[in-house]
This record gives structure tokens, C-alpha cells and sequence, in this order.
């Protein structure tokens, strides 16, 4: 008999929620009313990129094609009264945060590719409450007498991030973007591998191997080599 699987850890994620990285160029960072199925008030910033491909999933997922190579999200968005941004969301924590890190501005990257993950980052600190015995709560004490702090991350209740960050982009001459590459157009001819650069959602992001096929360079590029008008293994 198989017992049922029952803890927090083992809630796992599925379709969009389980997208661990994704790349793409950015195209809009948009304030929206948040959808009617959220519980509560309040605003969105909804994410557009386009020429999106899914680098990384969680857990045992499998990255899946997305339609039109277009990837979308919304995080909640909030200001206090006076119209500054709620210190401690994800909004504040992860995207603004991760952003500052790499010298920019989040809308300061519109327009250009940007490679985004999901971090489980912390977002605040609480005191942990015990009952002080009459009913009432009280901050927790060390041995030492000193309150004691939780960390809040920024996870979900399965313990997987929900929010996306800001990380290095990935450049040209990443080994895996050559070897993804070069993958793509062994066995090709020229016109064919060329076809494949233009229409693949991945390789339309780093138009320098293009550039490259074009100038007759790219089998030197991505060590191979041209037989017979194809590109194959170099020996």
C-alpha cells in the first residue's frame, strides 16, 4: 500500500509557475489592475518580453516552446498612502533590487534582452511570537535574552521562488549558447542553417552568429567545419 504524499516540500509546480530562468527581450513593464481572481485590492505590474525561449524549469519539469516565443507575467504592486513604493515585496525585494545590482533601472532595460530568475531573496525579518500566558502574544527570546527573527523569503507555500529577479545576461560566446548553436546547424547547408538562425526563438537572440554566417566565419566560430557545403564536426 502507498501512503499519500503529504508535506509542503512535496507541492510541486507545473506550466508557468514551474519556469525557473527565462530570456528575452523586454518590451513593456506595465501598471494594471490586478486580475479579478486575486483576493483583496490593489495594482500589478504585468512583464512582456518577446523572443522568449525557457532556459530552466523547476524540479523535474520540462521546458516547453512558448506561443509566438512570447512570455508574460504580473507581480502585485503596491504604494503606501503617500505614493511610495511598500518596502519588502517582491516587487521591491526581487525585481527593482535585482535590477539596482546590474547598475540599472527595471525599465531601463526595455528594449533589450534580459535573462530573469526566479530567487527565493528576503524580502523582511518578524519577530517570533510565543504566549506569554494570558493569551497574549510576545516576542520569542534567546538564551541570552535577545528576540528572536524570521526570515521571510520570497517562496510560496512549496518553497519554490515566485518571483523573478534581474541576473547577468548571457553573452554571444557563452560555451552553452555555442554549443546550442552549433547543435542547430551541423548537418545543415548553408542556406538551411542560415533559415535556422532567422526562425529559431533562441538563436533570433544573438544575431551575431548570424552576422557571422553571412561573412562566411561562422564554421570557423563555432569549430567546425564545411564539407560538401554542410557544416560538420571538425576533425
Amino acid at each position: 500500500m502507498t501512503k499519500p504524499l503529504e508535506s509542503d516540500k512535496d507541492v510541486g509546480a507545473f506550466g508557468f509557475q514551474a519556469v525557473k530562468k527565462v530570456r528575452g527581450l523586454l518590451t513593456d513593464i506595465d501598471v494594471q489592475e490586478q486580475p479579478e481572481s486575486w483576493e483583496g485590492v490593489g495594482q500589478v505590474v504585468k512583464v512582456e518580453l518577446e523572443d522568449a525561449v525557457i532556459l530552466e524549469m523547476f524540479g523535474d519539469e520540462e521546458a516547453f516552446d512558448l506561443k509566438d516565443s512570447k512570455f508574460s507575467f504580473i507581480m502585485p504592486y503596491k504604494l503606501t498612502s503617500g505614493g511610495k513604493i511598500v518596502p519588502g515585496t517582491g516587487y521591491d525585494k526581487c525585481w527593482r533590487a535585482s535590477a539596482k545590482e546590474l547598475g540599472k533601472l527595471p525599465s531601463e532595460f526595455i528594449g533589450e534582452y534580459v535573462t530573469l530568475e526566479k530567487q527565493p531573496r528576503l524580502l523582511f525579518q518578524v519577530y517570533e511570537l510565543e504566549d506569554d500566558g494570558t493569551g497574549r502574544k510576545r516576542p520569542k527570546l534567546d538564551e541570552e535574552g535577545n528576540k528572536i527573527k524570521r526570515d521571510v523569503l520570497a517562496v510560496s507555500e512549496n518553497g519554490l521562488p515566485k518571483y523573478f529577479c534581474f541576473v547577468a545576461d548571457e553573452s554571444a560566446d557563452a560555451e552553452n549558447v555555442r554549443t546550442y548553436i552549433r547543435g542547430l546547424v551541423i548537418g545543415l547547408n548553408q542556406k538551411a542553417a542560415l533559415r535556422k538562425l532567422l526562425v529559431d526563438p533562441k538563436a533570433k537572440q544573438f544575431p551575431e552568429y548570424k552576422d557571422a554566417l553571412n561573412a562566411g566565419a561562422l564554421a570557423e566560430l563555432l569549430d567546425l567545419t564545411v564539407v560538401d557545403d554542410k557544416f560538420v564536426e571538425a576533425k
